[in-house]
């Protein structure tokens, strides 16, 4: 069919698709800002997923490329994947058509909690897409602070490194030498033959992470590894989650801070990544990007101004079985 209505289909070279993996916190948004930056990137569109019904990181990198799709409300391995194929065959039908400006390559930022293997297999068991894509790498950004709690408690962060094309070693600079060690020991054992960089400041180039072509992953591998039942699949309903909540007002930024790391002592085994976007009083409504990787906190990124329309805060929970009411009623106690 879509050689009936795209006569031109065959073009050569292929579009290629990267898929930007890493689990939750382990810092591919701050990647992909950082290479966003680079004028190799200029023509690339993006495809964002994230697990959750408010979307955090659509919004910071929204703003670094005019092509930035979001595929909402689910994980991009399980019910998302249709989505996606129709995202990329509208693409290609919109270039085709000079309805949007010409692009060379797609990137596709998968959640946190998305495993690429059932991913992978609905792209290439796809003739009619992949007669006009193809997958380019699989890149995996490993946490050093945490790989050696995450690796092995968590089946989807293994799979996100045995399946890297490229491995980027995230937060090294904050990582102690025992922390580093393990990490090295964890990646020579899940997976010893991807291409490995360390990702410090703005010193890795995008030349180096896409456009090489290294995915070796065969149909048959996929097929034999993908279940379509689902089974086993560690972000299961009653499992993984994730909650919202919502403020309309600027918080209060002691408030929060208390309210967070109070939640943070509480449900200390339940939460495993924390985002979001929040005014404060104390700034005159002034925004920041708020980040936490299961116990420790990062820095607030303070923007300029809001990123879109929607002025309220959000703040983003991700976790094992999290006991949300207790989240609802610990924010409403505080004078926010």
């Amino acid at each position: 069919m879509w050689e009936r209505i795209y006569p031109r289909i065959l073009m050569k070279p292929k579009i290629a698709v990267s898929l930007l993996t890493g689990f939750l916190g382990s810092g591919k948004t701050t990647l992909l800002s950082r290479l966003l930056t680079q004028p190799e990137l200029a023509n690339a569109v993006i495809i964002i997923n994230e697990f959750g019904a408010v979307s955090i990181d659509h919004l910071i990198v929204a703003n670094l490329s005019e092509s930035v799709v979001e595929l909402k409300n689910g994980c991009l391995c399980c019910t998302i994947r249709t989505d996606l194929v129709m995202t990329l065959r509208d693409l290609f039908r919109q270039r085709q058509l000079g309805e949007i400006r010409p692009f060379d390559r797609v990137i596709v930022e998968t959640s946190g909690l998305a495993n690429p293997i059932p991913l992978l297999h609905t792209l290439m068991a796809n003739p009619p897409l992949m007669q006009v894509y193809e997958v380019d790498s699989v890149v995996t950004v490993v946490d050093a602070v945490n790989a050696a709690t995450t690796l092995p408690a968590h089946q989807t962060a293994s799979d996100q490194v045995a399946l890297a094309d490229l491995i980027v070693v995230s937060k090294q600079d904050i990582a102690t030498p025992a922390e580093l060690a393990a990490t090295e020991a964890l990646l020579a054992t899940l997976n010893p033959r991807a291409l490995r960089y360390v990702a410090t400041g703005a010193n890795i180039a995008s030349q180096q992470l896409f456009g090489q072509r290294l995915f070796q992953a065969t149909l048959s591998l996929l097929k034999r590894e993908h279940d379509p039942a689902h089974a086993g699949h560690d972000h299961a309903a009653h499992h993984y989650a994730s909650h919202v909540i919502v403020h309309p007002a600027p918080l209060s930024l002691a408030g929060t801070t208390v309210f967070l790391n109070r939640l943070v002592n509480e449900q200390r085994e339940e939460i495993l990544r924390i985002k979001g976007i929040a005014g404060f009083r104390e700034t005159g409504g002034r925004p920041a990007v708020i980040h936490a990787v299961q116990n420790k906190f990062y820095p607030l990124q303070w923007l300029s101004d809001w990123p879109d329309s929607d002025t309220s805060s959000r703040l983003v929970f991700i976790g094992r079985t999290l006991n949300t009411s207790r989240i609802n009623e610990q924010f409403a106690a505080l004078s926010v």
